[in-house]
């Protein structure tokens, strides 16, 4: 697609001991810590059964005792060129290094001193393919001579270094850019570490180190609290803080980070969003053994906070799932999951070249299956809220459409009870006071400011979220009726709630928000759709699970159902505060973050069969031009999703600017979480769920002791 104007085109490890339980006031003899490796699962040698029942329980052995037992994982916390600090003052530390350990009290301060050659930064990518291209032209144009090391950073990029352990070249930078590598830079030389405490002691080593807090509560780093025991080493200038813990541990710090149970309290959806911090976690291990850790603690790999944001709802979630992940072709699948995909997840292979999986497919954030509600009365005409409202006050209160403000009156005081004089009203306020004083709900000067009968019936009704137009034709038309059916809901002979559609046995229901389960439906019933502000009565509809339904009734009797219609009402990640989002960017804020000059255009070359824009070419005046694919057309926007459009348009005061009108947060692969909720909401449980979201997969029982993957 593409949008002219002027002279623009827009389109858019390790075996060693657990610490002390107490505190040791001098030191220990030194011990020997085996190192090792954490272990890898290995593909299964048969084809693994799908079982049909979902287990609640998982076996003993998977559950750990202790925060150590195996599988572990290792996770990094930071890396930094400064020095940082465990800071419980008093606490006592067993660090081991080179083979012995020493106690130290805290707090400890670690920090890196720098000796031997220095390693040159070739580059950072944004993808694996591109990092494993660089690393192998490296390898090809220098051959064994020299050491690669890569490394993530906080941004989700990837830096590729080299350096010569025994001769570097004269002009290193030379030699680099010739290979094809220019702008390489030097950084500083391998460090040795160094640990000091309280006590006036000191460690150090080139090697790694392991430090195990005395005491069972969480060791304390940068604000927050881990469980495990915390690993540091030394990488060029760098100190590496890892911690090291049990799986299910660990996944007890990553799924409310990644999935906060009060926003999302439905538990397969956690259940499901466990499976895949699991699965991603078991597919990455070992993928950085030459800093000694596995995963990352940020979103370039999955958010993991500690035991500050555990929950109890989570933490039943990695309980009750304890070993399971998701498998293709009986290896764990690259669990890709992002917050709001707007709709539609993508392929992976549109947007990261290096991660295409036939698992990773696009499919639509919403259920396959179609549910059916049948109504009392044909399809009808739009008609207003007040039309609406009156409707469903004259089948409570058994009236004539022609009824008059009076028959309205006295029909409410039989319904009520309410024995007061009533007077023949004239005009709005009139009714309104004779109507406050039928369904005896008028309330105290306390309450409601002093004001007019008409001016305390709105207030009451904005203020309990009852909807009731003003009266723009005094007691003409429909408003009479309408006022009287608020005010019976605002008396409690009326009730209004919403919920979502769910499948149940004897067909449709609803799930009212709040409550713990849902409810079947009526059929016919009084059907009404709802687009905003208009209403009109259907004969008969078809929804998807998870559709917004509002549901008015006396007692058990429905008077009117209503399907909200809006744009996407059938996806389940409509919940999402980033369903939609709009951006501006400046003409000369595009030039400067797109990094073109005197730029004349800006056009989409290419889009998705879900929408999002995969191709994107910038050209200046001059001619030259600038293009991105995948996901890097996000990151030259800066924008939260490639799901937009983009338009042209000129202030009073002749500034261009471009509007982007966006849907979605994230890169749109794998699992949606607001949709997973959204799901779980609708009736599907975790397994579905995950088979919706990565195609062809089998849920399986990791078993890393002996290295495969085994049905459950």
């Amino acid at each position: 697609m593409k949008w002219a104007a002027a002279t623009l085109v827009l389109a858019v490890g390790c075996a060693s001991a657990p610490p002390p339980s107490t505190p040791l006031p001098t030191p220990v003899p030194s011990r020997q810590v085996e190192s090792g490796q954490l272990p890898t699962p290995g593909p299964s040698t048969t084809p693994v059964p799908m079982p049909t029942a979902v287990p609640t329980v998982p076996p003993p052995s998977t559950m750990p005792l202790d925060d150590l037992d195996s599988p572990r994982v290792r996770v990094l916390l930071a890396r930094s060129s400064s020095s940082v600090e465990l800071p419980q003052p008093g606490r006592t530390y067993r660090v081991t290094a080179d083979g012995s350990s020493s106690w130290l009290w805290g707090p400890l301060r670690l920090r890196v001193t720098t000796a031997g050659p220095q390693w040159w930064q070739v580059g950072a990518y944004s993808d694996p393919s591109s990092t494993s291209a660089a690393m192998t032209r490296l390898q090809q144009t220098f051959g064994n001579s020299v050491q690669l090391g890569q490394a993530p950073t906080g941004d989700g990029l990837t830096r590729v270094s080299i350096r010569w352990p025994s001769s570097e070249p004269a002009e290193p930078a030379a030699e680099l850019a010739s290979a094809g590598f220019p702008g390489a830079f030097a950084k500083p030389a391998p460090g040795i570490l160094r640990i000091d405490g309280a006590n006036n002691t000191s460690v150090t080593s080139a090697q790694e180190m392991l430090i195990e807090a005395a005491g069972k509560w969480p060791v304390a780093f940068e604000g927050r609290r881990y469980r495990g025991r915390i690993r540091a080493r030394a990488v060029g200038d760098e100190t590496l803080v890892i911690n090291e813990l049990n799986l299910e541990s660990y996944l007890k710090g990553v799924v409310p980070a990644e999935m906060g149970p009060s926003q999302f309290p439905e538990l397969d959806a956690l259940k499901a969003q466990t499976i895949a911090a699991r699965t991603y976690t078991v597919a990455h291990l070992g993928d950085h053994d030459d800093e000694g850790w596995d995963i990352c603690d940020t979103p370039a790999c999955q958010v993991y906070y500690g035991v500050g944001v555990e929950h109890r709802l989570s933490n039943r979630a990695v309980n009750e799932t304890a070993g399971l992940v998701a498998v293709f072709n009986d290896e764990p699948i690259d669990a890709m999951y992002t917050s709001t995909c707007g709709g539609h997840t993508e392929d992976s292979s549109l947007l990261f070249s290096g991660r295409a999986q036939p698992y990773l497919a696009g499919v639509p954030c919403a259920w396959d299956r179609m549910l059916q509600l049948e109504g009392t009365d044909e399809d009808g005409r739009w008609v207003s809220l007040s039309e609406f409202s009156a409707v469903v006050a004259r089948s409570v209160l058994n009236l004539e459409p022609a009824a008059t403000p009076a028959e309205i009156l006295r029909r409410v005081q039989e319904s009520t009870g309410v024995a007061v004089p009533l007077e023949t009203p004239n005009d709005v306020e009139s009714f309104s006071l004779a109507l406050l004083l039928a369904v005896g709900v008028d309330p105290p000067d306390g309450i409601a400011p002093p004001a007019l009968a008409l001016d305390r019936l709105l207030f009451l009704t904005d203020l309990y979220k009852i909807p009731l137009d003003p009266p723009n034709n005094g007691l003409a038309g429909e408003w009479p009726a309408a006022a009287a059916g608020a005010a019976l809901e605002l008396r409690g002979d009326v009730e209004s709630d919403s919920g979502e559609a769910v499948p149940r046995p004897g067909g449709t229901g609803i799930f009212p928000r709040r409550a713990d389960h849902g409810e079947d439906l009526p059929t016919p019933l009084p059907l009404w759709e709802r687009w905003r502000g208009g209403y009109r009565t259907l004969e008969r509809t078809e929804i998807r699970p998870g559709t917004v339904l509002e549901r008015r009734r006396a007692g058990d009797r429905v008077l009117a159902l209503v399907v909200v219609r809006s744009g996407g009402d059938w996806e389940a990640d409509r919940r999402s505060a980033w369903r939609e989002w709009v951006r501006e960017r400046s003409w000369t804020e595009l030039e400067r973050s797109l990094g073109v000059a005197n730029l004349e255009r800006l056009t989409v070359t290419k889009r998705s069969p879900s929408g999002r824009v995969v191709g994107l070419i910038a050209v200046s005046a001059s001619g030259a031009n600038r293009e991105w694919s995948g996901f890097d057309v996000r990151r030259a926007l800066e924008l939260p999703e490639t799901l937009f459009s983009m338009h042209l348009r000129q202030t009073p005061d002749g500034e261009k600017r471009v509007r982007f009108l966006g849907r979605g947060w994230g890169h749109g692969v794998g699992l949606c979480q607001n949709g997973a909720f959204g799901l779980a909401r609708a009736g599907m449980n975790f397994e579905q769920i995950l088979r919706h979201y990565y195609t062809g997969i089998q849920i399986v029982r990791w078993q890393p002791d002996v290295g495969n993957m085994s049905s459950r």
